[in-house]
């Protein structure tokens, strides 16, 4: 019977006793969240504030849609920056899950190991995302709002839903097939001699 760990192991680093492999284990469990980490602070700066992204978008926008687009372009452009941060932040935390689901194989309750992994990463996207909009009120073209570390949490925590709901479907499918299966196999029976 495989879990919801064998889906994750596929991508699990493997690790040994030497110091080499070891810290190779530990860059390859954390270099995606330092490298998303990086995609943040470039986005935090002023060249990606909503009066530079404004017009590149709007062109996008308007060849996809057409030019009627123009009459509500501020409320479009307001959602599309905040999905952003939504979908942003979630996928971090999603990212900082696999690394906390690495690094606490050893927790003895399949629970606590995951409830530790989504909590340890929805404190982390807190953690960033209040940086980040530290970071952006101290910009000229920026804002920097509690309510945006607010909107990314709740990425952070509907993604993080979502991953626990496709864990608990993946792991009652392996469930049914391996009760299946055992259903199918021949009863062996002993014959005396």
């Amino acid at each position: 019977m495989s879990s919801p760990s064998m889906a994750l192991g596929v991508y699990a680093p493997r690790t040994s006793a030497g110091g080499h492999a070891r810290l190779q284990s530990q860059l390859r469990t954390w270099l995606p969240v330092l490298a998303f980490s990086m995609v943040f602070a470039v986005e935090s700066t002023s060249y990606f504030g909503g009066d530079r992204t404004s017009e590149p978008l709007q062109r996008v926008v308007e060849a996809i849609f057409g030019y009627d687009v123009c009459v509500h372009w501020d409320l479009i452009h307001f959602l599309i920056r905040k999905t952003g941060h939504f979908m942003g932040y979630g996928m971090f935390s999603l990212i900082c899950f696999r690394a906390f689901w690495i690094e606490l194989r050893g927790v003895a309750s399949r629970i606590s190991h995951r409830l530790g992994a989504h909590g340890l990463a929805i404190l982390v996207t807190f953690l960033v995302a209040s940086a980040d909009e530290f970071h952006q009120s101290l910009l000229p073209n920026r804002y920097g709002g509690f309510s945006d570390v607010l909107l990314d949490c709740c990425g952070a925590a509907m993604m993080g839903l979502a991953l626990f709901v496709a864990m608990q479907m993946v792991k009652s499918r392996k469930q049914v097939r391996v009760e299946a299966n055992l259903r199918l196999e021949p009863a062996y029976v002993e014959v005396a001699a």
